[in-house]
């Protein structure tokens, strides 16, 4: 499928509707001592780390990166693309400018052949708007969007980023993949991870509302990197299982990291990165098999406080992309 530039489309339409927690913790309080993990039932339908990289403590095996952001090797303007096959040899491929900086491609591939560099979509935000691939989840929030993203000046290898105020129960921003992929997106928090249970990204098998569909989240719980699974709120623990904030993969406050994923939703595996190296504890090869449709990122709130993300150079691509381009 292919795209083509366009504005980024508000909708009309609000609907108030409550947001319900369960598992073991309170919605306004930290994360338990003990459970699962926890969900929440919501309305329905390149640069130098500023500070101290991920670290992990010893339990159960969790490892994490080197120490510090990985260094990136380029700069400027990044391509945006996304890739459709269905069936025959040939490649279509279409550019639109949208801004200073900032290139959107669209490629429709209907013989697997690969562009290369992302071919499903990358973004450096260094242009004056969202690329127009981009949707804001969930859709009865669209029309407040403006107060939860906006594009900042704190910039991860350029001068902008995606800025997500996460104050409501989901402030999410979804783009189109297939069920295997692999990403790779640099993030920064101005909190410490939290205690509480929220997701930053996700490969999502719905229509992008939080509680359509199966969703494999990355996230913070017990003050560390975990992976949730929407569905049974089943989770794995970057420190291995130890529901204490104690061990696991720390992202400090005000410094960015790159975080690698890759989602094979009909090989059943999922596994992530932090600062280039792979965190084990977070492995799983028994989760599926499923057919994603979207990747997303932004802040997801369950139990806990609110957060304040950023988030720039954006890959997704076929292959392994590195925390180096």
């Amino acid at each position: 499928m292919s795209f083509s530039a366009r504005s980024f489309a508000f909708f009309a339409m609000y609907t108030l509707a409550s947001v319900a927690a369960c598992g073991g913790e309170s919605s306004s309080g930290a994360g338990g001592a003990g459970g699962s993990g926890d969900d929440a039932a919501g309305p329905g339908p390149g640069s130098t780390s500023s500070g101290p990289g991920a670290t992990s403590g010893s339990g159960g095996g969790a490892t994490s990166g080197s120490g510090s952001a990985t260094t990136s090797s380029g700069s400027g303007g990044a391509t945006s693309s996304s890739a459709t096959s269905s069936g025959s040899g040939d490649v279509t491929t279409s550019a639109t400018s949208t801004g200073a900086g900032d290139t959107t491609t669209s490629t429709a591939a209907t013989g697997g052949t690969d562009p290369g560099g992302c071919s499903i979509f990358c973004s450096d935000f260094e242009g004056g708007s969202l690329p127009s691939e981009i949707q804001f989840f969930p859709e009865y929030l669209r029309p407040r969007m403006s107060e939860f993203v906006t594009l900042d000046s704190t910039g991860h290898s350029g001068t902008r980023s995606v800025k997500v105020s996460g104050t409501d129960f989901s402030q999410m921003l979804g783009v189109a993949v297939p069920s295997n992929f692999w990403g790779r997106v640099y993030l920064k928090s101005a909190t410490d991870i939290q205690m509480g249970h929220n997701t930053y990204v996700a490969a999502a098998e719905g229509n992008g509302d939080p509680n359509n569909g199966e969703q494999i989240r990355i996230g913070e719980h017990q003050c560390q990197l975990e992976l949730n699974r929407r569905s049974d709120d089943k989770e794995m623990l970057s420190n291995g299982g130890m529901y204490m904030c104690s061990g696991g993969v720390k992202l400090v406050a005000n410094t960015w990291y790159c975080l690698e994923f890759h989602y094979d939703g009909p090989g059943r595996s999922v596994s992530v990165f932090v600062d280039g190296t792979e965190v084990n504890a977070m492995h799983v090869t028994d989760w599926g098999p499923y057919d994603y449709k979207l990747f997303k990122f932004g802040f997801e709130k369950y139990h806990g406080g609110a957060k304040t993300m950023w988030y720039d150079d954006l890959a997704l691509h076929s292959e392994r992309v590195g925390c180096g381009k």
